[in-house]
């Protein structure tokens, strides 16, 4: 189970669980977790601390901290992991 105490206020992190890796993001003491795949082409993203984002190294795709598209090519919100993770 991934811990508030485990990554920083508005900080992302990825984390493997079960051969996975999901991308985790501390929104105010709340982890939201994500599938790290990027819904464009499932490329992993990549947490950018200096932008608070998570970016696709493939095609460019940005999502906020919370897994909401921010620029394309991908269309659609990065994949809700288990909020319990």
């Amino acid at each position: 189970m991934i811990k508030a105490t485990d990554i920083s206020e508005n900080e992302g992190k990825i984390f493997e669980k079960d051969g996975k890796k999901i991308a985790a993001f501390n929104d105010k003491g709340t982890i939201k977790t994500f599938w790290a795949a990027c819904t464009h082409a499932g490329c992993d993203v990549e947490w950018n601390s200096s932008e608070k984002t998570w970016d696709c190294p493939c095609h460019g795709s940005r999502f906020q901290g919370n897994g909401k598209v921010i620029k394309g090519p991908a269309k659609r919100d990065l994949d809700p992991a288990d909020n319990n993770s």
